[in-house]
């Protein structure tokens, strides 16, 4: 949490998908510093059922949420690949808490790496 923190001090703009019990306690310390956060979906905003807690954020301009799914699916592999890969695009700085080794996100950062992307593991 020092992390998250940090970045609400700092009041960086924080975009993930912010799916993992980790990722949701980061999203919650920054939601309440007021931090700028967008949250990458893996499936349609349109369709998503948005948390509560979310409202007064998106009112007040401090929460944007994006999709990289156009229709109706369920949360799959690609899709999530898929937003994980927009994420790292629209990112200064790829960070990552875990990674399991040989997983899908570990390849990912394989590739961000070998495209010299800026990757930090905390």
């Amino acid at each position: 949490m020092d992390w998250a923190l940090q970045q609400a001090r700092a009041k960086s703009v924080v975009i993930s998908g912010f799916h993992s019990p980790l990722e949701q306690s980061v999203l919650t310390v920054l939601l309440q510093a007021r931090s700028s956060v967008v949250v990458v979906l893996a499936r349609p905003v349109q369709s998503a059922k948005l948390p509560p807690a979310w409202a007064e954020p998106l009112a007040q301009g401090h929460l944007a949420v994006v999709s990289v799914a156009t229709t109706a699916t369920r949360l799959t592999g690609e899709l999530a690949t898929a937003r994980n890969h927009l994420v790292a695009q629209l990112a200064t700085n790829i960070v990552v808490a875990h990674a399991s080794p040989g997983g899908a996100l570990a390849s990912l950062l394989a590739q961000w790496q070998r495209e010299e992307r800026q990757v930090i593991s905390l």
